[in-house]
């Protein structure tokens, strides 16, 4: 009989602080983040003094405080504003699924035309990217004041730069401008064109990977904030004076080594700790230990590789499935061997058969998206080399044949697998 709602005694105080997503858990602080601030501080403040904002690139991995750390000193720029009644207006736009400046502009025209009308405005279609640029232009000169534009993941452009390129020149009266360019592409700016570069690039930031006493303190906080019974002693707020009645001493620190280790991300730490919050809190037990921040990495290694695979090609899926095939039963991982189970695999349901060199390519691409390995040797003297795929480390056989048993294309063949 499947749980209830409403009657279980929790651990938490405030679940939703032990989000990862700057949407639904806001920071009010970065502290391993004040050198990075400053420089975005020193690049906003202008407007304090009547001036323009500085255009700024932000750099770093993700997961490193970049989009939470430019919120956060918008929102303060914001608050002085409304102090001293200075018009400002901060407008974040995010470009993933973005691919084009088409469609960046389309979404930079409905968020300004929302300060005006309020919500519910409708993306503007069917102009050619120079009207759709136009209209930016007038309704920044018709909100007036100063208006600090963000562009998330801002990358997702690609090199079709326009936007950037018209937005870093743009000079519409009576507003002034300021651009802030967010990516995970510590390349980005070098693909740009020369022009793109010289003036959007007048300072740029760049967020580091944060090492494991950064995360055990993000952690700290999050947790003196989202759990019962936890708390800072003598009133400094670091992992060293943390004290909860919840948590293992473990805990943090393991979460916090895991995440340094492998990226240096917080999102990553922090979902590592609220997942394993999530498994004790359902046990009901009372108490956080180091096997539910492990039981938490494997669920969610778990989820992610069946997020990965699901995504991929029938083609891929069935070339997966080779691999799959040749482990489960001993033999070799090598191209050849594979394509001759390929072909027989194929077999069993209608589609299209691939040459050998096309089905390298489909391994190969399984080999970048990290579920598969491959190991490049030489057959012998004067033999050439050979490739040998096999599945990744953190991959398991039966996760991968659980993962496509009801893919309505090789579920079939998955089951051939299996017998």
């Amino acid at each position: 009989m499947s749980q209830g709602f409403g009657n279980e005694d929790t651990i938490y105080q405030d679940v939703d602080v032990l989000e990862a997503d700057v949407g639904k858990y806001k920071p009010s602080e970065l502290p391993e983040r004040e050198d990075e601030l400053d420089k975005l501080h020193m690049a906003l403040r202008p407007v304090t003094m009547d001036g323009s904002p500085r255009d700024v690139l932000v750099y770093g991995p993700t997961g490193q405080g970049k989009t939470a750390g430019v919120q956060l000193k918008a929102d303060q720029l914001q608050e002085w504003a409304d102090e001293n009644d200075h018009q400002l207006e901060v407008v974040h736009i995010p470009c993933k699924g973005a691919d084009k400046s088409y469609h960046v502009l389309t979404r930079l025209i409905k968020e300004l035309r929302e300060i005006r009308k309020g919500q519910g405005v409708d993306e503007p279609s069917g102009y050619q990217r120079k009207q759709l640029f136009e209209m930016v232009l007038d309704e920044l000169e018709t909100i007036g004041g100063t208006v600090i534009i963000i562009l998330d993941e801002i990358d997702a452009i690609g090199e079709d730069d326009y936007v950037l390129y018209e937005l870093s020149r743009a000079n519409p009266d009576p507003v002034k401008i300021g651009l802030i360019g967010i990516t995970n592409d510590l390349q980005f700016r070098n693909n740009l064109d020369a022009d793109v570069r010289s003036s959007l690039g007048q300072r740029e930031i760049t967020f580091n990977p944060y090492n494991s006493n950064h995360l055990k303190n993000i952690l700290a906080r999050r947790a003196v904030q989202a759990l019962r019974d936890t708390y800072f002693e003598d009133g400094q707020e670091d992992f060293t004076h943390l004290r909860s009645d919840v948590l293992d001493g473990g805990t943090i620190p393991l979460a916090a080594s895991m995440a340094a280790q492998e990226t240096g991300d917080a999102r990553q730490a922090i979902e590592l700790l609220s997942y394993a919050c999530d498994l004790a809190d359902d046990e009901g037990i009372g108490t956080v230990a180091e096997r539910h921040v492990r039981a938490a990495k494997e669920e969610i290694e778990k989820e992610a590789l069946i997020d990965t695979i699901g995504a991929e090609t029938t083609q891929r899926k069935i070339a997966l499935l080779t691999v799959v095939s040749a482990e489960l039963n001993d033999s070799t991982g090598e191209t050849t061997n594979l394509h001759r189970l390929y072909l027989e695999l194929c077999g069993y349901i209608d589609t299209n058969t691939l040459k050998q060199h096309t089905f390298r390519e489909k391994l190969n691409d399984l080999v970048h998206s990290n579920v598969l390995a491959k190991d490049r040797h030489g057959r012998g003297r004067g033999q050439g080399m050979s490739n040998t795929y096999s599945l990744a480390g953190d991959v398991d056989p039966e996760s991968v044949l659980d993962t496509l048993e009801d893919d309505s294309r090789v579920g079939d063949i998955v089951d051939i697998v299996r017998s």
